[in-house]
């Protein structure tokens, strides 16, 4: 867990250095090797959507995409919560707006708010309506 909640302090560095960039990259990775072996699948979900949002941070976005992609896949699994849909539905539209396809982040941005108009608890929605309102502070 420290891990991952290192990657959110460095993901809400701004400006980061090309060092705290690496490290972030890095610490998304390790996490995500990290739950590999400890976690299950909403973990492994979780876990490529942190890499993707890292990757597009730092600004590698077919990375992004790829992880997006894995990480909306994984959620579209019976099971999977209402949030971690919606999230990684969030996650694509990210991931496409740094790649600079603008229609396709728009397409995703609309089906991510879609998916969180349905989330059931209340924080559960505000927690990933925020990150969806962050979604054009490229």
């Amino acid at each position: 867990m420290w891990l991952y909640n290192r990657c959110w302090e460095l993901l809400e560095t701004e400006p980061r250095t090309t060092d705290e960039d690496a490290e972030l990259l890095t610490c998304a990775f390790a996490a995500r090797h990290h739950w590999l072996h400890a976690g299950g699948s909403e973990q492994w979900t979780i876990s490529d959507w942190m890499v993707s949002r890292a990757a597009g941070a730092i600004g590698v976005p077919g990375l992004s995409l790829w992880f997006a992609e894995r990480a909306f896949d994984a959620a579209r699994a019976k099971g999977t919560p209402d949030w971690l849909f919606a999230s990684t539905a969030e996650g694509l539209a990210r991931a496409h707006f740094r790649a600079g396809d603008l229609d396709e982040g728009a397409r995703w941005e609309a089906e991510a708010t879609r998916l969180v108009a349905r989330i059931v608890d209340e924080e559960e929605r505000a927690l990933i309506a925020g990150q969806l309102a962050s979604l054009r502070d490229l």
